[in-house]
């Protein structure tokens, strides 16, 4: 095994060749990022590049994994010759063995998913029987009998990009990172999806996908009950092994349902971004409710100038609203950081599930009760590369972020429940969130806040237009 210390020097990452023995004992395993290339010739160059253009997650360096093994030293990089390469940019060291997994499975507990994965390699036909259903966040590529095989959990919270080009494929966890090396036609992997690839061809299968199975016809008072077990249950899972949790807060009813919940089972930190006069300035009397510690962080236009340019490359966008929230969840992933928070909570997805937008609303006024389920159900569908992606990104150079509300037995069950328990026609929404919120024992006004979406609500959409002209 080898690795190279990383170095950071104002925006720019400066590479040395170091042995990080040291480290090995101390931490556990984590890998940060995945770039991966099958190729006819020699891919190590074009591997090494490509991961230097994603070096801010290399907070560890990087280990390299061929189908001979791992290289153990830096000086072997530069002799080493393989058509088939994974590169692995590590948070903490790791000891991963031909196959390199992003993420991290929460249930079933004690699941091995990179053993696991050993038996789906043999036979990617095994993917539906073994991997479907697990409450986990995952990307991952191995090798197995000079083929790469990769795929993505089933909500697609962790990244994963692919292309093909002259004869060699690429799979990344940014975009950037093919790019670097030429690959131009670069798409998503499909969450619940796995994929053989060899010199001779491609087999691929989806082994899970979001979808509505059945309408339950149930209560307001048994829905927010189990509402509220299972988010409690996500929550239990995601904190295991952690002593301090930083929460992304706005002072709504997401947030701050996320953050009580939490705080009963660890000790919690929550975080506000926000810029002055804007609606999130004041969320001092929601924080002293709920009884925690809250770090605050004002955003003004210097700070936005200095790091624009950065945000629009780490999540590969420029569209204002990306920008705009990308530039919240890195900041706030950099004070989780230095604060010494394990990870960083956010309170994404409730409002796909639970009909937190007043477009929806809007729509059932218009369209009717089928249209607004229908328009939900895609939005769930299409969370991954509408926000997951996103804020992954931009937090991927200094923690972890983990969505509670991103767990699948609880999106199942909220795509299964009455529209009626969600939304009405007079602007009322998330119902049976907020039915759960005050079971749990949140305060009432709080629970029934009117809380605009974060980029407006924060100021920094505002900010961030104003900076750009």
């Amino acid at each position: 095994m080898f690795f190279w210390l990383l170095r950071r020097h104002k925006e720019r990452a400066i590479i040395h060749p170091r042995v990080l023995r040291v480290c090995a004992d101390l931490l556990s395993d984590s890998i940060n990022g995945i770039v991966a290339l099958l190729g006819e010739s020699n891919v190590i160059p074009n591997l090494t590049s490509a991961l230097k253009s994603i070096s801010h997650r290399a907070r560890y360096g990087y280990r390299i994994l061929t189908e001979e093994g791992s290289l153990d030293d830096v000086s072997a990089l530069n002799r080493s010759k393989s058509n088939l390469a994974i590169g692995c940019c590590l948070s903490r060291p790791s000891n991963s063995h031909k196959i390199a997994v992003h993420g991290k499975v929460y249930h079933p507990e004690g699941f091995d998913l990179s053993k696991r994965l050993k038996e789906v390699f043999e036979d990617i036909e095994k993917a539906p029987k073994i991997l479907l259903k697990l409450d986990a966040d995952f990307a991952f590529v191995g090798i197995e009998d000079n083929s790469l095989i990769y795929g993505r959990d089933s909500l697609g919270i962790k990244p994963l990009y692919s292309s093909k080009e002259s004869g060699i494929l690429g799979i990344a966890s940014e975009i950037k990172a093919l790019k670097s090396i030429g690959f131009k036609n670069i798409e998503r992997v499909r969450p619940g999806s796995i994929h053989k690839a060899s010199m001779k061809g491609e087999e691929s299968l989806v082994f899970d996908k979001i979808e509505v199975v059945s309408k339950l016809n149930v209560s307001m008072d048994e829905a927010s009950d189990t509402v509220l077990k299972l988010l409690s249950e996500s929550i239990k899972r995601r904190i295991k092994g952690l002593n301090r949790i930083a929460i992304g807060f706005s002072g709504g009813l997401d947030s701050s349902l996320l953050a009580l919940i939490t705080s009963k089972l660890a000790k919690v930190t929550l975080l506000s971004i926000y810029t002055k006069g804007s609606k999130d300035e004041d969320v001092t009397n929601s924080a002293k409710s709920l009884g925690l510690e809250l770090e605050e962080l004002q955003i003004d236009v210097k700070q936005v100038k200095d790091k624009i340019s950065l945000i629009q490359n780490l999540i590969e966008s420029d569209r204002i609203m990306d920008l705009a929230i990308g530039l919240g969840m890195n900041l706030s992933a950099e004070k989780c950081l230095q604060i010494g928070c394990d990870v960083l909570f956010l309170g994404q997805f409730a409002d796909e599930l639970f009909g937190g937008y007043v477009k929806y609303v809007r729509a059932l006024r218009e369209r009717g009760d089928e249209f607004v389920e229908n328009m939900m159900l895609q939005d769930v569908i299409d969370a991954h590369k509408n926000n997951f992606e996103r804020d992954e990104k931009a937090s991927s150079s200094h923690t972890e972020i983990r969505l509670p509300y991103a767990n699948t037995s609880l999106v199942d069950y909220a795509l299964s429940l009455p529209l009626r328990l969600k939304i009405t026609m007079d602007d009322q929404r998330k119902l049976v969130l907020k039915e759960a919120a005050i079971k749990a024992g949140l305060p009432r006004d709080i629970a029934s806040k009117r809380k605009r979406a974060f980029q407006y609500s924060s100021g920094l959409q505002k900010l961030i237009t104003n900076v750009k002209g």
